[in-house]
């Protein structure tokens, strides 16, 4: 979970290179406020990337749909693993009945 810090506007303009040292080492944000309204958000580059990677899937009905069977797959413990040669083949962790 990604903490955040809200705080105005104008305290950040004053403490901006201050700011972006702590976010680099605690990972931490910060919710900027004006008029304790917030405006905008401070980010750590990482946390940024995982954002706008996340988009990108959501934006991609293939691959959310990919996903949707997954983890249907997942819930009727249906999963993949690989054989001898590297192949990935499914394989159903429940008993076989006989």
């Amino acid at each position: 979970m990604i903490k955040s810090k809200f705080i105005p506007i104008s305290k950040a303009k004053a403490q901006l290179l201050a700011l972006v040292r702590t976010m680099n080492e605690t990972g931490e944000s910060y919710i900027l406020t004006k008029d304790g309204e917030p405006k905008c958000v401070l980010l750590p580059t990482e946390i940024y990337e995982i954002y706008l990677e996340t988009m990108e899937i959501q934006e991609n009905p293939e691959l959310m749909s990919e996903l949707k069977q997954a983890l249907t797959e997942e819930k009727k413990e249906h999963l993949w693993t690989r054989d001898k040669k590297g192949r990935w083949i499914k394989y159903s962790s429940k008993p076989t009945k006989k």
